[in-house]
């Protein structure tokens, strides 16, 4: 079990806080936003030409039930290892009825490498089981197809076996039970490094069908806050290796520390080798486990300093990514909140201590405005520092009979990462794919078509899917697919640091982010002007340490722990697994 100095910390806390009693600390006042205008950075909506024509049915009813609003998501994988990236997008429904309304499946868009998509939902046997939430990836049975784990608002949660033309609902065969509770995001991550895919679930509050309290503000029929219903304990699951997995929540911990979870991100967060897992919590003190192979887990959020807002209180939060923003080799931790809290960037100075920057990073004062969920760090111009993006949408459609100031339509945003610790709100000057405003929820980031530029999908509740191509001036690029052997074949918890010039970057394989969602697990390296990536270290989950290069950049790798790598073309034949 891993353990924090947490005296020496907190002696740390009280020397930095008393002097910042008396005198004003600079730092600490709210930098005004920085707009950038130089339209480097461009997205272009792609949605018809990419033929991704998928809507969300959300079953919308005067009742104002809970799940209505809270949207879908959205997974960017290879299903069929061809080297470019496919799309899985998760549609829900209308809550207790038996069967969906028409048009309302879930959707598997097969990419031919270019950009242009198939939809293959029917034809690969992709179910649409109740009332659909989230969308996890990985593959649990090592056999190089990546399998799909689809979350259930009434928790009958699908594990889909992939074979590579089809998806098999093994969901009781391997032992994935249910109780019943609503389930939120999920993602597989290897706990206990035996290289084998486990699975974290998280899960949101127990909301009754037919006695559910309405809420009135001002006489007006609201969404009723979660303030009103308890919450529900996460759940771990253990993969045996033998196709089979068991119930490790009460083992880990997670069992006692119920929550409000809508949104994971599994990650290496103080880089000591072992997997960790962020919970974002609605109304309730966001979670960081510290996984151990054995025995209980350690949350640390609160001592941390991870867990609240700059001023120590609970925030209504949706969605978490992590990313070293400001270069000093440790990841930092994005949350996305409600309407007039920030999107809180939790910045890592010493391994475990955070301090929540929003305001001191330029990220503040425009966030304050928009209600959001899903957000996704990504680097948009290949210059080699990612860029956020956010997901926003409010949940009241009829908001502005309470708050004229306030639309139930919003428009996305983009931050530009300036290299220097801050970013540029460049939301009003990327293109046109975020000019409009949709309630947005669901988010995935990938190189849809092969041109070395992340592109986007966001899912939109009850209103269509958006694919949004990157058309900025940007650098050069490497892209790296990892395949773990003995580590798990999608290489979840590798991290990799790139040595361009004098430049170190780092970047990991993460088993969830966003908001329901997962971006593609492809690494990509922006690198700026420079010719290559002079040398490569993979850290992989099994322990084993690889070092290569050079890497000429504008080239697709893929590499097999412990071998050469191998160049590819995204969508110009299939792999063999």
């Amino acid at each position: 079990m891993r353990r924090i100095a947490w005296p020496h910390g907190l002696c740390l806390v009280l020397i930095v806080w008393l002097p910042v009693a008396c005198t004003p600390d600079p730092d600490r006042v709210p930098a005004q936003p920085t707009v950038a205008t130089d339209g480097s950075i461009r997205f272009e909506d792609a949605t018809e030409s990419s033929g991704v024509m998928f809507r969300h049915v959300a079953g919308r009813s005067a009742q104002k039930w809970m799940p209505e609003i809270m949207g879908s998501g959205v997974a960017i994988a290879d299903f069929n290892r061809d080297g470019a990236p496919d799309i899985v997008l998760i549609n829900s429904g209308q809550l207790w009825r038996e069967a969906r309304p028409a048009g309302a499946a879930n959707a598997l868009y097969l990419n031919d490498g270019q950009g242009h998509f198939r939809e293959v939902g029917v034809e690969w046997g992709l179910p649409s089981p109740g009332y659909g939430m989230g969308v996890a990836v990985g593959d649990y049975d090592n056999d190089g197809y990546v399998d799909l784990l689809l979350t259930q608002f009434d928790g009958n949660d699908r594990l889909l076996r992939n074979t590579g033309t089809s998806l098999i609902d093994v969901t009781e065969q391997v032992g994935l039970s249910s109780d019943g509770a609503w389930s939120t995001s999920a993602g597989f991550l290897d706990f206990d490094a035996d290289g084998w895919l486990d699975l974290y679930v998280a899960r949101y509050l127990h909301l009754p069908s037919a006695d559910a309290p309405q809420s009135f503000r001002n006489q007006v029929l609201v969404y009723p806050t979660p303030l009103l219903f308890p919450p529900i304990a996460d759940r771990v699951w253990r993969n045996d290796g033998q196709g089979h997995f068991t119930d490790h929540s009460e083992a880990s911990g997670v069992a006692a520390a119920p929550s409000k979870g809508l949104a994971v991100a599994i990650g290496d967060v103080n880089v000591d080798g072992r997997p960790d897992v962020y919970v974002a919590n609605d109304t309730a003190a966001n979670q960081l486990w510290l996984t151990a192979p054995e025995g209980p887990w350690e949350e640390v959020a609160a001592l941390a300093g991870s867990a609240y807002d700059e001023h120590g209180r609970e925030e209504g939060s949706m969605g978490a990514d992590f990313s070293d923003f400001d270069g000093n080799g440790l990841p930092d931790i994005a949350v996305s909140n409600f309407h007039l809290e920030v999107t809180s960037i939790y910045r890592q100075s010493q391994p475990l201590l955070f301090d929540e920057a929003a305001d001191r990073v330029g990220v503040g004062q425009t966030s304050r405005a928009r209600l959001s969920f899903g957000l996704d760090y990504f680097d948009a111009d290949n210059d080699g520092w990612e860029e956020l993006l956010v997901a926003n949408g409010h949940i009241e459609d009829n908001i502005e009979l309470n708050s004229s100031s306030v639309t139930f339509a919003q428009p996305n945003s983009l931050y530009r990462n300036l290299g220097d610790g801050h970013y540029a709100d460049i939301s009003e000057q990327a293109g046109e794919a975020l000019l409009g405003s949709a309630v947005s929820r669901g988010l995935a980031t990938g190189d849809l078509n092969g041109d070395g530029r992340l592109d986007f999908v966001i899912s939109n509740n009850d209103g269509p899917a958006q694919v949004a191509f990157n058309a900025s001036e940007a650098g050069h690029f490497v892209l790296l697919w990892l395949e773990g052997r003995p580590s798990n074949r999608s290489a979840i918890g590798a991290r990799v640091v790139a040595q361009i010039g004098d430049r170190q970057l780092q970047r990991q394989v993460m088993g969830a982010q966003s908001y329901l969602s997962v971006s593609d697990f492809r690494l990509h390296l922006g690198l700026g002007q420079a010719e290559q990536v002079d040398s490569l270290q993979i850290h992989w989950p099994s322990g084993h340490l690889q070092t290569l290069g050079p890497l000429a950049q504008g080239r697709h790798y893929r590499i097999v722990e412990g071998q050469a790598p191998e160049i590819y073309v995204p969508g110009e034949r299939v792999i063999a697994p």
